[in-house]
This record gives structure tokens, sequence and C-alpha cells, in this order.
């Protein structure tokens, strides 16, 4: 038997904050002043992989935010072949671009607000150090509109290790089949989430087909709540 829906636990990248234009924006000006002509398309995807590759160092405590972003930037330029990269400047240079395009995704607020005056509880959890996700929700005011917020280093395991979706539904003082997961990430935020128990609700702005056919998929927050799970 389904119980009642208790609480929402939102990913934070990409579901409520606009992490993708924000990253496309330092990343342009970033090119632009570095002198290369790398395809924007190509860029993201091999700043996302060396972004891979350093974090697990930051979660480790190995590295500062500052410092994971300039080795990131320095290992970046050098194999796009900049002659004596200079990581630091990169940095400077990327991250004031990237600030200046903070967005939270259109609808975020009013839908945490909506949710609360529901009754339920919320969460954010998210795969990410809170050095830098606390300045996000504290910048948007969304921060007071949420019961907890985990951060990577605060849970036993990062999604989708069912200990962190669990972590979170301890910290809302509700079992996982009270909760409901919404995320942008297929791995991370729907398939661990449902293997941990919970509900789960993809964020799926391009529409992609949904891999097992039967998880509800909303392509922006203002679908939230005509979902079923939401009327459980």
């Amino acid at each position: 038997m389904t119980l009642p829906l208790r609480a929402v636990i939102f990913d934070l990248d990409d579901t409520l904050f606009d992490d993708t234009s924000c990253t496309h924006a330092g990343l342009r000006v970033l090119a632009a002043q570095s002198g290369l002509s790398v395809p924007p398309a190509e860029l993201f995807a091999r700043h996302a992989a060396h972004i891979r590759a350093i974090d697990p160092l930051l979660f480790r405590g190995e590295l500062t935010a500052h410092e994971a972003r300039v080795l990131r930037f320095t290992r970046l330029l050098t194999e796009l072949g900049v002659p004596d990269a200079d990581g630091e400047a990169a940095t400077v240079t990327y991250r004031e671009s990237y600030r200046a395009a903070w967005a939270p995704l259109p609808g975020a607020a009013d839908v945490l607000r909506d949710l609360r005056a529901a009754g339920l509880r919320l969460a954010v959890l998210t795969n990410y150090v809170r050095e830098v996700q606390a300045l996000k929700l504290a910048h948007f005011g969304l921060a007071a509109l949420v019961d907890a917020v985990l951060c990577v280093e605060e849970v036993p395991a990062a999604k989708p290790d069912p200990r962190a979706y669990h972590a979170a539904c301890a910290a809302l003082a509700v079992t996982p089949q009270e909760a409901v997961m919404v995320g942008d990430s297929w791995e991370k935020d729907v398939q661990g989430a449902r293997r941990a128990g919970l509900r789960a609700v993809w964020v799926n702005p391009c529409a992609a087909p949904v891999p097992d056919g039967v998880t509800r998929s909303v392509r922006n927050l203002q679908d939230l709540q005509r979902c079923a799970e939401f009327r459980a």
C-alpha cells in the first residue's frame, strides 16, 4: 500500500538552480579570452569530464573548492593546447561570468512555497559541497524555504547510494515510502531513489524518452504538482 506523501526531496543543480546555463556562460567568456575555437558542446563536455575526475579529491577534503577549480582549468586549458595555462586567472574569469549568470530555474521558489503551504516537508539533497551549494541557496532565498539541506560531505555516501536518500528522509522524520525525490539525473535522482524505496519524478526539460516507460517525467517545475505522485 502506498503511504500518503509527507516529504519532497529536491536535487539542486539543474533541478532548482540553472547550473548548465551558468556553466556555458562561464566557459564562453573563458574560451574567448583564451583564444579557443572549440565548439561549445565539446568544451562543456571536456569541462564536465575534468569535474568528474577532480571531484573525488574535493570530496575527500584534499582540495578546497577554489583549489579544485584552479586544477580543473589548468588541466582543461593545457589539454586544449593553451601555452602556459594559468588556472588561477582562468578560475577568476570563469567564476565572474558564471556568477553573473546565476539564476534559479523558473518556478523554483514558487513550487517550494506551494509545497510547504500544502504541509509537505522539504529537503535539498546534493552531490556537491556545502561551501558552494549553500551560497546558491542563500542567494535566491531558497534555503529559507526548505527544512533541511544535505550536501555530499554530510551524508554516508553520495547519490545514488541508498544511504543518501535515507539520510534525507531521516532529516525530515519521514520514511522512504512517504517521500518523493525530484531531480534531473536519471541515475542519481530517479533510479537511486527508487531503489532506496522512494517515489521519484524526473525533471526532463528536453522530453527525452523515459527509460523505464513508467517513471513520471516533467519538463519544468511548474508541472510537478500535477503528477500523480503529489496526489498520493
